[in-house]
């Protein structure tokens, strides 16, 4: 399944904020991503915390789940609850994966909706004379293409914003 251009802005988003992602698979597996990504494979637990302290926690909750083997294995609840005590003891804020892609996709519905205003305010004006300024010197330039990078900048602002203290 392809993603739709509302779904590769949502994650652009995750990226310029800085979101990284930490899971659990249902096979108790843990791995960590520096961009925290929209879809996570099926069964997986997931939380996003700031990017640099998700391969800490990882890290430390790989520790914890080798100590605790030689009995048995965690449950991927039980690892779960740790990888949030964890995060916890280490001062780290850790969100919920699907609060976090709520966050990036309201954002950019926000985008979509700040351009769809001033579309039909006609306030477009300065943005297609750019538009045309930058088909001059490339004439293969689309127009959506040229607005999806508008709304990227947007979004990047926006997370730079949002993340900052």
């Amino acid at each position: 399944m392809g993603a739709n251009r509302d779904d590769l802005l949502a994650e652009y988003y995750l990226k310029a904020a800085g979101v990284a992602a930490v899971w659990i698979d249902r096979d108790g597996l843990i791995g960590s991503q520096d961009a925290a990504r929209l879809h996570l494979d099926e069964g997986s637990v997931a939380y996003c915390c700031p990017r640099g302290a998700n391969f800490v926690l990882a890290y430390r909750l790989q520790l914890w789940k080798q100590d605790h083997e030689h009995v048995t294995a965690p449950s991927q609840e039980a690892t779960a609850e740790r990888l949030e005590q964890l995060a916890d003891e280490g001062g780290v804020g850790i969100t919920p994966h699907a609060i976090a892609i709520g966050r990036a996709r309201a954002a950019v519905a926000e985008v979509n909706a700040r351009l769809a205003a001033m579309k039909s305010k006609g306030e477009l004006r300065d943005l297609n004379q750019a538009f045309r300024a930058a088909r001059l010197i490339d004439p293969s330039l689309r127009y959506e293409a040229f607005m999806e990078a508008k709304k990227a900048a947007l979004l990047e602002a926006l997370a730079k914003r949002t993340s900052s203290p």
